[in-house]
């Protein structure tokens, strides 16, 4: 992965841990982004894990310019999965 800030229309930039979710909700508005996944299992049956995040992150941080950060936008921000990276 190059990049853990991401662009937002909402807030200056998104980040997100994960891609996926485990609840699958039908109403989701992230629902989309299974298709840039790979997988075919269908939206709510996988997570990704993006592991290199807190280089990144700090990578990013020291160049880019203060803003607002939009955490979890389009993963499940309340996994009940305890996952370690």
């Amino acid at each position: 992965m190059k990049s853990i800030l991401s662009e937002s229309k909402f807030h200056d930039y998104s980040v997100n841990p994960y891609l996926g979710c485990e609840h699958g909700c039908t109403y989701c508005y992230a629902r989309f982004m299974k298709r840039f996944s790979g997988h075919k299992e269908a939206w709510g049956e996988f997570i990704d894990i993006k592991a290199n995040d807190p280089k990144l992150l700090k990578h990013e941080v020291e160049r880019k310019r203060v803003g607002l950060v939009w955490v979890s936008g389009i993963c499940g921000s309340l996994s009940t999965n305890r996952i370690k990276i």
